[in-house]
């Protein structure tokens, strides 16, 4: 699965958001601004190798690796 493809899944979700390599704890809000900048088609085709939904300070993280 591509990483757009994924967190088109999770849109509108109270989530924190942390893709190696791109981003570190952003909310899903904050992802709606960042997919209209220019250096997210570098990212949103990449390929999904993992995920894990972890706890931070009491708030759900969505914790990919993408493929390089």
């Amino acid at each position: 699965m591509r990483l757009q493809e994924l967190l088109e899944k999770f849109e509108n979700e109270d989530f924190l958001l942390t893709v190696n390599g791109w981003c570190n704890e952003l909310s899903f809000g904050e992802y709606e601004n960042e997919k209209k900048e220019e250096y997210w088609k570098k990212f949103k085709n990449k390929k999904v190798k993992n995920m894990v939904i972890i706890t931070t300070n009491g708030r759900p993280e969505l914790c990919i690796t993408i493929e390089e």
